[in-house]
């Protein structure tokens, strides 16, 4: 990037930007996924991804992940942009999106309904005393202009970190994080937390359900629709936390 001050002279090292690369994910010849991400861990995401939105239910469900020989760029190179995942077994049907409304489609209670049908791992809730929760915000790292992407940790309940993936869409990084516990045969996730800088959204917190992670907290915002979702799974969600104050949205905070 070149940016220029108020002198008009000119920085070539004014900032970073970070990589972003088209990603389709295929089974049998058929599209399941077309997004973009931060290339790296790819296969991490492809499982996490399929587990958390239910089409899959282990690490066994995949026979094999690989990137497609015949997707190339114009000079004959693997993009590596396109990645073919042989399944075991059909998959299930995906779990419910985030509704629009009660009048279109799946209503909000339904589509919750449905989700917590299909949990795994009955969430075991986390208590902690407020000093302990202070723990885990300064785990994740401010972005910088060395990895200015956002960050999904995992920490155990002693805010001693386990894991952590970026990712330029954090939902993604959840999906790496996922894929990863998913293909160390380390979930459910009981007793750990979610930790993160970024929004946390339906998405999210249905992801961190999913993986049987009964906590998250981030120091910023939510959104009303992670909140009723934390609230029906008996997660404890924490956001806007600094380091005098945090927001409880659901759970029991302390012991």
């Amino acid at each position: 990037m070149t940016r220029s001050g108020e002198t008009f002279t000119t920085d070539t090292r004014a900032g970073t930007t970070p990589t972003e690369e088209p990603l389709e994910i295929r089974s049998g010849g058929a599209s399941l996924l077309t997004t973009t991400r931060t290339p790296g861990n790819d296969i991490e995401l492809a499982h996490g991804w399929l587990y958390t939105e239910g089409l899959i239910s282990s690490a066994a469900d995949v026979g094999s992940a690989r990137y497609c020989a015949g997707a190339v760029d114009t000079g004959g190179r693997n993009t590596y942009n396109l990645m073919d995942v042989h399944l075991t077994r059909s998959v299930s049907t995906p779990l419910p999106s985030a509704p629009l409304s009660n009048s279109c489609g799946i209503s909000r209670d339904q589509a919750i309904t449905e989700i917590l049908h299909r949990v795994r791992f009955p969430i075991k809730s986390l208590a902690l005393s407020t000093d302990e929760w202070f723990r885990f915000p300064p785990l994740v790292p401010a972005p910088s202009r060395r990895e200015p992407t956002p960050a999904a940790l995992l920490a155990t309940a002693r805010a001693e970190t386990v894991a952590s993936r970026s990712d330029l869409n954090i939902e993604h990084a959840v999906d790496k994080l996922v894929g990863a516990l998913l293909l160390d045969g380390a979930l459910p996730a009981a007793g750990h937390v979610l930790v993160t800088r970024e929004r946390v959204t339906f998405g999210i917190a249905r992801k961190a359900m999913m993986a049987g992670i009964p906590a998250i907290i981030t120091t910023a915002g939510t959104t009303s629709l992670a909140v009723e979702l934390a609230r029906h799974a008996g997660m404890t969600l924490i956001a806007e936390a600094t380091g005098s104050r945090f927001n409880v949205y659901a759970g029991n905070e302390s012991r």
